[in-house]
């Protein structure tokens, strides 16, 4: 069996080069006329864990960084991200630093 932490690790990392490669895709077919990717899975991608990868591809391949709406969504994602890794954390090391 194997330990949680390496499938999470392992989750969080496929799921965010997943967003990386999805942005690279969608702004290589808007170069080429062809179907895109729908923002809505852009964002269902970031929302469940790709939010570092789609906002590394958001700024690597120069892509969607002036769109609003989707930019403040992305946002708003990320930002809920943090919250909830700060959370998470806090709630972890809480018993270790006071017990």
């Amino acid at each position: 069996m194997q330990h949680p932490g390496l499938i999470a690790l392992s989750y969080v990392l496929v799921v965010n080069l997943a967003s990386f490669l999805l942005f690279g895709w969608d702004k290589r077919c808007a170069r080429l006329g062809r179907q895109r990717i729908p923002e809505t899975r852009l964002l269902m991608f970031a929302s469940v864990g790709g939010s570092i990868g789609a906002k590394a591809g958001q700024r690597w391949f120069r892509h969607k960084t002036y769109k609003r709406p989707f930019k403040t969504y992305l946002n708003v994602i990320v930002a809920l991200q943090i919250c909830l890794l700060l959370l998470v954390t806090w709630m972890v090391l809480q018993p270790l630093l006071l017990g």
